[in-house]
């Protein structure tokens, strides 16, 4: 999910389970991924995108592993994080949190990490074996890197979450100069299947410019090959 939408690690790290988009039919076109204001840097709400490969195994394990680690869960925020928010009625938009109607899209990270669904365990979309929410991503890749050194290659590099925002930057321009997603957007609107979003992000691959692409999808003001 974070190689595939280019996320950084706050964003990826506190996305709630009902804010994934949900898994379309297959298509040519990468899949709109809506980015909650209440994660994102200076709170400013965009779309990236994710292919529908990466989608699918994003709904394999929220359906198998991370439902086993939920069920039965009685995880609670520890002391000093707060009260637990309890959640009902939860839907892709927002649910009640303590009974108080709420948007998901206004809830901060320390507010997110403190969610408890109704069936019990955290909100969030990636959680421990407790059910309570994994957040420890830059241990997670400090050891895998350590590991791939000491076992295959002594050089490679320590890698940090925000290395794979690098990596999809690249891997999206790459595409988008060579005119991949151009052709999948002109595949759409010849065969007629193009409605809703892929019409939209038809057009939208068909006339704007590269590096104009990436920076709407990175959530950056302004990107430059240099940057990249």
């Amino acid at each position: 999910l974070a190689l595939a939408t280019g996320l950084r690690l706050q964003e990826f790290s506190h996305l709630l389970v009902w804010e994934i988009p949900a898994l379309p039919a297959a298509g040519t076109l990468p899949v709109p991924f809506p980015v909650p204001s209440g994660v994102t840097k200076g709170r400013k709400f965009r779309t990236t995108w994710i292919s529908h490969e990466a989608l699918a195994g994003v709904h394999q394990y929220a359906d198998l592993d991370r439902a086993a680690a939920a069920a039965g869960s009685v995880w609670r925020a520890g002391p000093g994080q707060g009260e637990a928010l309890l959640v009902s009625d939860p839907g892709p938009l927002g649910g009640r949190v303590n009974g108080i109607r709420c948007r998901w899209d206004t809830l901060t990270p320390g507010e997110r990490r403190r969610l408890v669904a109704p069936d019990g365990g955290s909100c969030l979309l990636a959680l421990r074996g407790d059910g309570g929410p994994f957040t420890a991503w830059a241990s997670v890749f400090e050891r895998t890197s350590d590991r791939i050194r000491a076992r295959f290659e002594p050089r490679f590099p320590a890698v940090s979450p925000h290395r794979l925002r690098h990596t999809m930057a690249m891997r999206t321009l790459e595409f988008l100069v060579s005119g991949y997603y151009r052709q999948a957007a002109g595949l759409v609107t010849a065969t007629g299947t193009a409605a809703g979003p892929d019409a939209a992000l038809a057009l939208y691959l068909a006339k704007a410019d590269p590096l104009m692409v990436l920076r709407d999808l990175l959530g950056h003001s302004s990107v430059t090959t240099t940057e990249v």
